[in-house]
């Protein structure tokens, strides 16, 4: 009999722990099994097993309860390697996480523990036989020869699906079920690699040369920092590695896999824009060492390598790197990790490097390369907009008169605009004249946004749709007033400025459907685009030669939210669309418009100067003791009970009053999903210390009974 220690699937702190369970048959380490838990049938992942010659009575006589057999097994070999294992120990440590939700991250759906276990999809292949008694008609021999020795039943079928069954039915093929396969275009002739600058060479060389276990690549908007990836990719491959390059989402990942498919044969792509079964069958070439290089977003950084020698981080500032569910783990923290695991080295790359990044190079824990150059060694010019003067004298509060003038000469010169506005949907805010209630979602504590082809209100928090009123819900007044404006407003303003101009908008209203992205970073490429409206996702990491002049608009709406991280997103935003201008021979343009043009993040973007903005604003982090000088836990309790939260308040307040490290109290913040939440913040520049401390506290409030969740996050991005 064997003994096992199971993870069930639970993602509660509540039950962070191994069950034990027994086996008449060996079950290896890291199989799922199925048993039942609380009653109810689910799966587990096994994390040790133990052989016994004992019977169940003297096993039930010294464990002190008699352990459940499992109902089957799911996996006929291990599904983790154990340097995965090891790897999700850490996160469930450094996250203060339940280690079941940990490993689930790693894994693709197919392969999670889950109450159903999800199936692989199965494709038919027909396997050609050989029968030379059988007689055949001249169209069914044609069939027959033209087909060859193994082929997917359902592209036999696209020849003649009658002659095909009836080829079947006379044994000259048979079906076999296999699992289905998603196969990567190769390019047939790839194309050869570009020589480095003398920048781009000393880059490379330095990293190639630096004992350091990370490295950050500073590199100016147009620089050709990916050409110094492509280069470092070759190198590493050349000793038998594996390299993975992140890009921080998808909207970027369509024009990074083509420059790697262009001078790689075999690349394995990972990414959300894969449905399950591909993201499966990418999971498994890795697994297999089908191929050496992997582009995917931030859960590729969990894939099951096995002689991983490169990780690239491209945008390494970026916020996508920061998981936003259970576990919260920030990508670039794992891949330090994963590169201690490996000894592979990092390269963290940028324009706009994140402050913690560095302020580690400016102090020699990184390698610090730069590129200070354009490869056309032309940066676009930058110009701020007072919007409080221009929105006098000007028809339009959304185009201002120099912007529109801008727009109308690029597009008779037959070149390309990128309008950035950081906010989707019609209007999103509708408010009362009358006794002014703004019209609220009702599970959450956020305006709804108007949109005007759905005619329908929308929660842009829990995605909630409401029918479309005239008339206010507190005072029945029908004087409602539409304040502000989204991408939809201005691609209505845009076609009534500019009819003959083809213009598309891109947002994850329009973007929520497979390929879509790509669909329209391709036609832009192509000029069936004149100009491209778009959020953030239009704003990083893209290079159209066309693009002549960048608009942004509200540029410093992101500066009016409370919060210590506002100042460094908005100047990456702007500075990372800014980028997207002027990358060929043309001379690009940037026009931003705002109201507080005096802001320091705005003269930053205006000097283009990194440095400028970066000593103002650690400046202002070390006064408030804020990353990168301090870290901030933020710890939240959440429930659908009022009552039930508030009495857990109670019992969370006392455990945490002699606490020795700096906090802030415990505050209400907005309702989401008909979700009530609390936040407290604890902060102190010995992470180590602190989480050892609010792991014991955490543990001892979730004994406590009838209690609501908790989550924390650590170093968080943004703090509601």
């Amino acid at each position: 009999m064997y003994l096992l220690e199971v993870y069930v699937t639970n993602a509660s702190l509540k039950v962070n722990k191994p069950f034990t369970y027994c086996s008449f048959e060996f079950v290896d380490k890291f199989c799922r099994v199925r048993v039942r838990f609380n009653g109810q049938l689910t799966s587990a992942i096994v994390v040790n097993y133990q052989n016994v010659d004992k019977s169940l009575d003297e096993l039930s006589a010294e464990l002190g309860f008699i352990p459940n057999e499992i109902i089957d097994v799911i996996d006929s070999s291990p599904i983790l390697y154990e340097w995965q294992y090891d790897l999700a120990q850490w996160i469930a440590r450094t996250t203060i996480s339940p280690l079941i939700s940990c490993l689930n991250v790693m894994l693709p759906k197919n392969l999670k523990t889950s109450k159903e276990i999800a199936s692989s999809k199965r494709e038919v292949y027909l396997i050609k036989e050989e029968n030379y008694n059988i007689s055949l008609t001249t169209r069914q021999k044609e069939v027959y020869d033209s087909l060859p020795d193994e082929i997917l039943k359902s592209e036999a079928n696209k020849i003649s699906r009658h002659i095909i069954a009836k080829l079947i039915d006379l044994k000259l093929f048979r079906e076999e079920v296999r699992e289905s396969r998603y196969v990567n275009e190769k390019p047939t002739n790839p194309s050869s690699f570009k020589e480095l600058t003398i920048e781009q060479k000393k880059a490379y060389d330095d990293f190639i040369k630096s004992d350091k276990l990370v490295s950050l690549l500073f590199g100016v908007t147009g620089s050709g920092k990916t050409e110094v990836y492509l280069h470092l990719a070759r190198y590493y491959l050349s000793l038998n590695k594996e390299v993975l390059i992140l890009v921080p989402e998808i909207s970027l990942t369509p024009q990074m896999i083509r420059r790697v498919k262009e001078r790689f044969l075999d690349v394995i792509f990972y990414h959300s824009g894969l449905n399950d079964n591909e993201r499966y069958e990418q999971y498994k070439r890795v697994k297999n060492a089908e191929a050496k290089i992997v582009v995917g977003t931030r859960s590729s950084i969990f894939l099951p390598f096995n002689n991983l020698g490169l990780i690239i981080i491209d945008e390494e500032h970026d916020t996508s790197y920061k998981q936003d569910s259970t576990p919260l783990y920030d990508a670039r923290n794992v891949a330090f990790k994963l590169g201690m695991l490996f000894n592979a080295k990092i390269l963290l790359a940028s324009a706009t490097p994140s402050l913690q990044s560095y302020s580690h190079a400016l102090k020699g824990d990184y390698d610090l390369l730069q590129l200070k150059n354009r490869i056309n060694h032309s940066l676009p010019k930058i110009s701020v907009i007072d919007m409080t003067k221009d929105i006098k004298r000007s028809k339009s509060y959304i185009i201002s008169e120099e912007l529109k003038k801008a727009i109308a000469n690029v597009l008779e010169r037959k070149h390309q605009v990128i309008i950035l506005l950081n906010r989707r949907g019609y209007s999103p805010i509708i408010k009362c004249a009358d006794c002014n209630e703004t019209l609220m979602c009702k599970d959450c504590d956020i305006p709804l946004s108007y949109h005007n082809d759905e005619h329908v209100l929308k929660c842009h928090q829990c995605g909630r749709v409401y029918k479309l009123i005239d008339y206010c819900p507190n005072c029945h007044s029908h004087n409602l007033v539409y304040y502000g404006f989204g991408t939809k407003k201005v691609y209505e303003s845009l076609k009534q400025l500019f009819p003959e101009a083809r213009i598309e908008r891109m947002d994850r209203d329009n973007t929520n459907t497979k390929g879509a992205h790509e669909d329209i970073l391709n036609r832009f490429e192509r000029h069936e685009i004149d100009i491209l409206i778009g959020t953030q996702m239009i704003a990083k990491g893209l290079d159209f030669p066309l693009v002549e002049l960048v608009g942004i608009l509200n540029a410093d709406a992101g500066l009016m939210h409370q919060d210590y991280n506002a100042a460094k997103l908005t100047f990456d935003l702007l500075m990372q669309a800014s980028g997207r201008s002027g990358r060929s021979e043309i001379d690009g343009k940037v026009l931003i418009q705002a109201f507080n043009v005096e802001h320091y993040v705005l003269k930053a973007v205006l000097k283009q100067d990194y440095n400028y903005f970066y000593n103002i604003e650690m400046n202002y982090r070390h006064r408030g003791h804020y990353p990168p000088y301090s870290h901030i836990i933020a710890i939240y309790l959440s429930d659908t009970s009022l009552e039930r939260l508030n009495k857990s308040k109670d019992i969370f307040n006392e455990l945490i009053d002699a606490c020795p490290y700096r906090k802030y109290p415990l505050t209400s913040i907005n309702k989401l999903n008909r979700i009530h939440r609390l936040r407290i913040l604890v902060m102190d520049a010995d992470l180590i210390a602190v989480l050892r401390y609010l792991t014991g506290l955490i543990n001892e409030y979730l004994n406590k009974k009838n209690v609501s969740n908790i989550k924390v996050d650590i170093n968080p991005t943004y703090l509601e």
